[in-house]
């Protein structure tokens, strides 16, 4: 069901995080600064914030003109549509308060991504406008975005009935700008910047012809014997659910190799977002996008994967199937150190083992909803590539014996050696038998 506006009235869009989530980080889904919407209303650490979201939407009001009755009444409206979007965790707060919430919040949040605050305000000092940008993109800091569209469309000017002005704004407020036409049936500011966070058209193509691919392979098999569907190809689902660690692939001969998405982009190599990884048998080399890891890092992954597991079943999970690839590379602190020398990561911690134990958590008690794994076309050939023991051998032989200009420059002295004193026998031989 739609609104005017255009955007999607969803029944039960806006929940809790499940608690096999919460209790392996509860910190990463709680709000630092400000509360939006009522699962961390009027929580202690959060007033100083609150007081200044009222006196914000009180001078606004005044500055420009507001009709406070009619943007109470429009609120009012919609408080039975908005209940209906909690309905999967109900609120308890009465009309009033609930309106009133609604109100300061929504007001707060247009005035942030239309930049119509006041310039003497807060958010001119230090870290906060990070912090706000980061609580904003929580799972239970959400409101409603048909609320969000109203509130926009009473505060300025000649806003008109087009929610992607809206939607563009948001987006270049949390600093998204690589999306492409913003979709209408928008929920929450969180389900908006996790629609843009997507594979490239081109990587989405190849992921299609490989399940398509794959689908023709097993229904070839399965008409052939029901024997041999157990073995199936080396790409199928069976081969990408695992792979080993980075430095057990370097191992295996596989290399590295990372560098920032704009850089990789001017290089036409096919890669225009994090979720684009490329890997071929030619080059044996693992290109995946510089992932900068920081303070935030654990926390908006956590969130936009909990976000996932209430898609439909079959439903694309990138973020949850991002996480996966990233863990199975990541086993210690040597992984990560492996894969920040080959530019794979940024390490903004400083910690490699801090690293590798937030992607080894990351993981934990996580539903992989959709069993069309993006990165199952490259597990499988990673590990057609593995288990050929020429490889290793390979591998081994370059990493102990060639590691080094030197080393090969004794190899090839030796070899000439070898060859001088093997022609050397042999002219002896010949030298007797002719005797």
């Amino acid at each position: 069901m739609q609104s005017q506006a255009g955007v999607t009235e969803n029944r039960g869009c806006l929940y809790r995080v499940p608690h096999r989530l919460r209790e392996v980080n509860e910190k990463a889904y709680e709000p630092n600064v400000v509360s939006i919407g009522p699962y961390h209303y009027r929580k202690q650490h959060l007033m100083a914030m609150q007081v200044i979201k009222e006196s914000f939407f009180w001078k606004i009001a005044a500055e420009n003109n507001l009709n406070i009755v009619e943007l109470k009444m429009t609120m009012r409206s919609l408080e039975p549509r908005i209940r209906k979007c909690y309905e999967e965790a109900p609120i308890h707060l009465h009309s009033d308060e609930l309106l009133e919430m609604m109100l300061f919040d929504g007001c707060f949040i247009v005035q942030l991504i239309e930049g119509i605050y006041p310039v003497e305000d807060i958010f001119q000092v230090g870290r906060i406008q990070s912090d706000i940008r980061h609580d904003l993109l929580l799972l239970e800091n959400q409101l409603p975005f048909f609320v969000l569209f109203e509130l926009y469309r009473m505060m300025v000017p000649n806003a008109g009935e087009d929610v992607h002005h809206l939607a563009r704004s948001a987006l270049s407020f949390f600093k998204i700008s690589h999306f492409p036409s913003p979709k209408t049936d928008i929920m929450h500011l969180l389900d908006l910047v996790h629609s843009c966070q997507h594979p490239s058209h081109l990587g989405i193509k190849k992921h299609e012809e490989f399940k398509a691919n794959e689908a023709a392979a097993t229904a070839v098999v399965q008409a052939s014997t029901a024997v041999v569907v157990a073995a199936a190809k080396p790409n199928s689902q069976r081969s990408w659910k695992f792979i080993r660690s980075a430095t057990e692939l370097e191992g295996a001969g596989i290399s590295f190799f990372g560098d920032h998405i704009e850089k990789m982009k001017d290089q036409n190599q096919g890669i225009e977002i994090m979720f684009d990884i490329m890997f071929t048998k030619d080059t044996k080399v693992l290109k995946i996008p510089t992932l900068q890891v920081n303070d935030w890092t654990e926390s908006l992954f956590r969130n936009y994967k909990a976000y996932e597991q209430f898609f439909p079943r079959g439903k694309p999970t990138y973020f949850v199937d991002y996480v996966v690839f990233m863990d199975n590379l990541i086993n210690t602190g040597k992984d990560v150190q492996l894969l920040c020398e080959s530019g794979v990561i940024d390490n903004w911690l400083g910690d490699d083992e801090a690293v590798a134990l937030m992607f080894n958590k990351l993981r934990d008690s996580i539903y992989m909803m959709s069993e069309d794994f993006y990165y199952a076309d490259i597990f499988g050939r990673v590990n057609e590539h593995c288990k050929r023991k020429w490889n290793k051998w390979k591998a081994a032989l370059k990493k102990d014996y060639f590691n080094t200009p030197w080393s090969l420059i004794s190899f090839l002295a030796a070899l000439v050696l070898l060859l001088l004193t093997l022609l050397q026998t042999i002219f002896s031989v010949l030298s007797y038998v002719k005797q």
